[in-house]
């Protein structure tokens, strides 16, 4: 057995020599064949790559305009803003981050350096190859250096015109001289002007190339070119023209429903509502032809916890969101909402956005499908090196790229509201035949108030030479009143101005969105709905500019409200009582014919039109967060408040929970006790101020004082008692408040 065993394995030992030898020979063969062939290859491919050279002149122009980006405009600021704490912090935790986006950015630019290499330095050579020129390495290589470096100033003063604000801060302010040439572009020359300079650039290029391919028979070059010919006028076509909507059937028996909101929105600039200047005339439409909720306000001046009580029907403190900054086990809850209870119902539930948007993704609210930004810490970070590089933006505000990096989606420098009209068109489109709920939330009115090209013109005095020439500089100051300016009657009528054009932008956009519906019969079968997250104020008196912060004056709390569905509402009605943000969601599930859960605390004000009769309500509402805390002449409220520390003093990031910026929780139940509260009746508002020392109070009757000029809290005892005692009902009605020497305290279960 063991001989047998020798025998067997001395046969097994020859056999894989024999095999291993005839492998071996193989194995030589086959290198040495392939050797060959490679060598072949490379005689082929070297005079190829030497006649191609000159071509990576355009990743070597970019590669220049990289660095230009990387050292002269390296900083850390957010909207203006710059603190160096903030700046040691970021680079003490996110500095591999920041070195992986620099180098994702670096390759951007090397990609497009070489397509634009190659394409130039194809018309260099088909020059050469028409005109029996020579090719000549370093001659041609700074050609097309040259040529890199025209065709990027050309996209880049096209983009300075079409979105001036992108370009501000690290190109405007850098000199009087740049900032003449961005004025003389901005005012005087269309960014079809270089559209056009581009297209010719680009017909002449390939016609060259494609005449020297034909004349000497290259037909493999004819038709790459005849393809990628085809390619660019087929891709045009489609970047040019809106979405198409497919039509649906018309006895269908669910409505569709359409929410077209943007940010901080005042009625009382609506052309409609005789505002003079000509803003909204789609919007106008459709206050003649549906029902306007004249009266309408909203609870928290922020837009995370509006719009969590406009789609839950609840206030802020029943569903947990109160402020910008909530951490995770405020969003990791099981919201109830009107979207939920439309997607149970088979509609196609869908949310799409751009800046102002972000919340959206940050929070589970039941949609089917989230198309809008993404904002975490890693999100300001990008932004804030992205800017930097003024000369790569220009390519990366087409839709391309923001594709590769849709941290710009999230900009307030950039929210063209055409981006947010396509992807609405598309959300309906992708619905089919379902009945859709979608809702839509545009920035174009949101500060920093940056709307495109016409709309920053559209209303503004062009001989105006101040510091708000394309939109509203930085508000606080991270780092005390460093930088504050005094801003001049001139300076708000300019700010105004850029509102409106957001406005106007925002309009435009509503009105391709109702167009589109009506051109396939869809607009009468679908609840329109018109409305914003609050408003704002702009220098009414001594209100100053934005929302959230107090409550004086009624431009930050009270919001648009209308819908047009012909099936339900006559054209041109009007309810004048008090409507509030929770009412919407009951009011829009009565109108398809759902009934109101029990957990939403709004109420639906269907028949209250019907029967033209105002309801009893009364709107409460409560401050958000304050970002500075600085003790100016103009800001009130500042010395009117318990004081805590700056946004950077009471935030974090949560490095496990995405990265999010959230409320420290040490301040968690600080900045609720410190909140402004108010009530309002349709006539007496009460404004609650807790302070260090006492409980400040201020009522106004808004029949006869309607910016809140004159407190009658002192003259008006009965008026006072009453409406503290509403306000005090409605703090208190989960039992978690108590009261005590005129404060609110909340009662802590954590």
């Amino acid at each position: 057995m063991r001989l047998l065993s020798i025998i067997c394995a001395e046969g097994m030992l020859k056999f894989f020599y024999c095999e291993l030898k005839r492998s071996s020979c193989r194995w030589h063969n086959f290198m040495d064949y392939n050797v060959s062939g490679m060598m072949k290859i490379q005689e082929h491919i070297k005079p190829i790559a030497r006649e191609y050279l000159p071509a990576l002149g355009g990743a070597a122009a970019m590669f220049l305009f990289f660095l230009w980006g990387l050292v002269n405009n390296l900083s850390m600021s957010y909207m203006g803003n710059t603190s160096q704490a903030v700046v040691d912090f970021i680079f003490r935790n996110f500095l591999g981050f920041i070195i992986g986006f620099i180098g994702k950015i670096f390759f951007i630019y090397v990609i497009i350096g070489i397509l634009l290499g190659l394409f130039i330095f194809s018309a260099v050579r088909a020059a050469r190859g028409l005109f029996h020129g020579k090719l000549h390495l370093t001659r041609d290589f700074f050609t097309v250096i040259t040529a890199t470096i025209f065709i990027v100033l050309l996209v880049f003063f096209r983009d300075i015109i079409l979105y001036p604000q992108v370009y501000i801060n690290n190109f405007y302010v850098k000199s009087a001289f740049i900032a003449k040439i961005f004025d003389v572009l901005t005012h005087n020359i269309s960014p079809t002007f270089f559209s056009i300079a581009l297209s010719g650039i680009v017909l002449i290029i390939f016609f060259m190339t494609f005449a020297e391919a034909l004349i000497r028979r290259r037909w493999i070059f004819i038709i790459f070119y005849t393809g990628f010919i085809f390619s660019v006028v087929v891709c045009m076509y489609c970047y040019s023209t809106m979405p198409s909507l497919s039509s649906r059937n018309a006895a269908a028996t669910h409505p569709d429903v359409l929410i077209l909101g943007s940010d901080a929105l005042r009625p009382d600039h609506f052309s409609g509502y005789g505002y003079h200047r000509d803003t909204t005339p789609a919007i106008d439409t459709l206050i003649r032809e549906g029902v306007s909720f004249s009266r309408t306000y909203i609870e928290v001046p922020r837009t995370f916890p509006s719009w969590v009580s406009i789609l839950t029907g609840q206030f802020s403190a029943t569903h947990g969101i109160r402020h910008m900054f909530p951490t995770s086990r405020d969003l990791n809850r099981d919201f109830q909402s009107i979207v939920k209870i439309f997607r149970q119902k088979g509609y196609y539930t869908s949310v799409v956005g751009d800046y102002a948007a972000d919340i959206f993704s940050r929070i589970d609210l039941g949609f089917e499908r989230v198309d809008a930004p993404y904002f975490n810490f890693n999100t300001v970070i990008e932004q804030a090196i992205l800017e930097n590089h003024t000369f790569l933006l220009p390519f990366l505000t087409a839709k391309w790229g923001l594709a590769l990096f849709p941290s710009l989606r999230d900009s307030a420098y950039f929210c063209p509201p055409y981006i947010v009209r396509d992807k609405v068109l598309s959300e309906i489109d992708r619905a089919g035949t379902r009945p859709f709920f979608v809702t839509a939330f545009f920035s174009s009115t949101h500060f920093p108030y940056a709307p495109p090209h016409p709309y920053y013109l559209q209303y503004a005095d062009r001989k105006y030479a101040g510091q708000y020439r394309y939109f509203k500089q930085r508000t606080i100051s991270l780092e005390g009143d460093s930088g504050y300016e005094k801003v001049r009657p001139t300076d708000v009528e300019q700010i105004r101005a850029l509102y409106d054009g957001g406005l106007r932008a925002f309009d435009d956009a509503v009105g391709e969105i109702l167009a589109q519906l009506k051109a396939v019969g869809r607009l009468d079968s679908t609840i329109i709905i018109i409305l914003s997250d609050h408003g704002e104020n702009l220098y009414e008196g001594n209100l100053g500019m934005g929302h959230g912060e107090h409550f004086r004056g009624h431009y930050s709390t009270r919001i648009p409200f209308i819908i047009r569905y012909p099936k339900t509402f006559l054209p041109g009605s009007e309810y004048t009582g008090i409507a509030r943000s929770v009412d919407i969601a009951p009011t829009v599930l009565e109108l398809t014919g759902e009934k109101r859960p029990e957990y939403m605390e709004g109420i639906s004000l269907v028949d209250a039109v019907l029967t033209k009769k105002d309801m009893k309500i009364v709107a409460y509402g409560e401050t958000g967060i304050w970002f500075d805390n600085s003790l100016r002449d103009d800001l009130f409220f500042q010395k009117l408040r318990i004081l805590y520390p700056d946004i950077t003093g009471i935030s974090e990031i949560d490095f496990h929970f995405d990265n999010q910026v959230i409320l420290n929780d040490n301040y968690r139940h600080l900045v609720n006790f410190a909140k402004h509260c108010y009530v309002f009746d349709g006539r007496y508002k009460l404004i609650y101020m807790p302070l260090a020392d006492r409980v400040a109070y201020e009522l106004y009757d808004s029949m006869k004082d309607s910016d809140d000029l004159h407190d009658i809290a002192k003259s008006e005892k009965a008026q006072l008692a009453r409406m503290k005692k509403l306000l005090f009902e409605w703090i208190s009605r989960k039992g978690d408040v108590i009261q005590k020497n005129d404060y609110f305290f909340p009662l802590v279960r954590d």
